[in-house]
């Protein structure tokens, strides 16, 4: 395997090293805009990943040859710690995962490393809510502070909308909002929870939801106007993608629903074929 901190703007390697199994960097500089951490020679296979020191190891799945994170910076890296990816020594780790925790029942949404413009690593989140490039969304982090990423990133502080660590979901008004979460592989599942922002009266809520398979299963769930954890039964085998979509806002005057965090239980679809 190869790591490196790459910058695209420059089309200039800045650091790299190579080893078997495990790689790791020490990135003495800071950051500049255009740098990327690329991980090369993968196979489509299960890593854990520490690209920043204030993100916990996380095991993701790379679909490909090569994986890329850029870093995140101005509104984009609202949804993070303000201490992650600033400064100078930054560490930075892969390693192929071991296959002894593959094989259990875990929460498979779980990704704090995701953002909107990764490449080949799951699991990625997606959604169809935009924010137009005015100079309010160039000054205020509406992008990142509600950005897809933060309903799996592991944080639930559902109280407020206020920077981190408040980051959500915002659908930005848009009535046809849906987000979908793409494992990158097949997956059975047997359990979706949700945690909606709770900020009220700022807020409102969704009191219906239709949960879409990417096996062309679909079922509604209502949802609560609640702080807790909201959990829903949904068993499917060999799904690589689940959606929420026809989301049905409550008649409170609120015009801000918004999702804090997202889990989905279940297992590798094919890890007795290892």
């Amino acid at each position: 395997m190869k790591l490196s901190v790459f910058n695209r703007e420059k089309n200039r390697e800045l650091l790299c090293a190579e080893g078997g199994e495990r790689v790791h960097l020490v990135y003495d500089p800071a950051y500049r805009r255009g740098d990327e951490i690329r991980m090369e020679g993968l196979e489509a296979d299960f890593y854990e990943i520490r690209l920043e020191d204030t993100l916990p190891p996380t095991m993701v799945y790379c679909s490909a040859e090569k994986a890329v994170f850029p870093i995140p910076f101005g509104v984009d890296r609202a949804g993070f710690s303000p201490r992650s990816f600033t400064g100078r020594r930054h560490f930075i780790e892969v390693r192929k995962a071991d296959e002894t925790g593959l094989g259990t029942r875990r929460n498979l949404a779980f990704n704090p490393h995701d953002q909107s413009e990764n490449k080949g690593i799951y699991p990625h989140m997606i959604t169809n809510v935009t924010y137009a490039d005015t100079l309010r969304n160039r000054i205020f982090p509406d992008r990142g502070l509600f950005a897809p990423r933060n309903v799996i990133d592991g944080i639930l502080a559902n109280e407020s909308h206020r920077l981190y660590p408040h980051q959500s979901w915002g659908i930005n008004r848009n009535s046809s909002a849906w987000l979908t979460i793409d494992f990158g592989r097949p997956v059975d599942i047997d359990t979706l929870r949700l945690a909606i922002r709770c900020e009220f009266p700022h807020d409102t809520y969704w009191k219906q939801a239709t949960v879409r398979c990417s096996d062309g299963s679909e079922e509604s769930i209502p949802i609560r106007k609640t702080s807790q954890w909201q959990s829903y039964p949904i068993v499917r085998k060999g799904i690589r993608s689940l959606t929420l979509c026809s989301l049905i806002k409550s008649e409170e005057p609120s015009a801000f629903p918004a999702l804090s965090l997202m889990e989905v239980y279940g297992t590798e679809h094919s890890i007795q074929n290892r």
